[in-house]
C-alpha cells in the first residue's frame, strides 16, 4: 500500500544537493524548505529560505582588523 502523503522524488544528483545545501549553510541558513518537481527523465528540487531560518546574527563586532593588542602579543 503507497503512503498518500509520502512525495517521493527520484534521481537527484547529490553532489548538486550536498553543495547547494553546503552553500546556504555557510551563508548563515539553519532551516531550508525543499520544493520538488516530478520530471520525466529526471525530478528535480528547489530550495527556499525564509528570512527567519537564518542565524542571528552576533550582535559583537566581528572586524577581523588587528589591534594593537594583537600586535603586542606578536612582540
Amino acid at each position: 500500500m503507497e503512503n498518500k502523503n509520502e512525495i517521493r522524488l527520484k534521481k537527484i544528483p547529490l553532489l548538486v544537493l550536498l553543495e547547494a545545501l553546503k552553500d546556504v549553510y555557510e551563508r548563515g541558513a539553519d532551516y531550508v524548505d525543499i520544493i520538488g518537481v516530478p520530471g520525466v527523465e529526471q525530478d528535480s528540487i528547489g530550495i527556499a529560505i525564509n528570512r527567519e531560518y537564518f542565524a542571528p546574527e552576533d550582535e559583537e563586532d566581528d572586524d577581523d582588523s588587528i589591534t594593537d593588542e594583537d600586535l603586542n602579543q606578536l612582540i
